[in-house]
């Protein structure tokens, strides 16, 4: 999420995979080009990111015998972060990492997070 509050207003991307290999799909579905598109709108938007938060990237097949699953989920984050330090957004808050999914309610007005776990319940950052 990239949060833009002098405006008030937020953009949020659910990331799949970590990097995006030329023209493959959705930008938005991969880490490394999500915050690029992210800033882009909300800059359409007259709106600028000052800040960022990280939610998810959890391996949510501990069981699975490959590795595949759990790096996925680590370069994800690994990716998300170096994005948004190469374009000078700190990371304001995060919940990441885990075996256990989650869901997410922002408040753009309040910029709160509320993230909803079925082990945890609601919770808000």
């Amino acid at each position: 999420m990239l949060f833009a509050p002098q405006q008030r207003t937020v953009a949020l991307a659910h990331c799949m995979l970590p990097e995006r290999a030329d023209d493959e799909g959705a930008a938005c579905k991969f880490a490394d080009s999500a915050v690029v598109v992210l800033q882009a709108l909300l800059r359409e938007a007259g709106a600028v990111p000052r800040a960022a938060a990280l939610v998810g990237g959890a391996s949510m097949f501990p069981g699975v015998p490959t590795q595949f699953m759990r790096e996925i989920a680590g370069a994800n984050i690994r990716a998300a972060r170096e994005s948004l330090a190469a374009a000078s957004i700190p990371v304001r808050v995060d919940d990441v990492g885990g075996h256990v999914g989650r869901s997410v309610l922002v408040d753009p007005i309040t910029q709160r997070i509320m993230v909803r776990t079925i082990r945890d319940g609601d919770r808000w950052l």
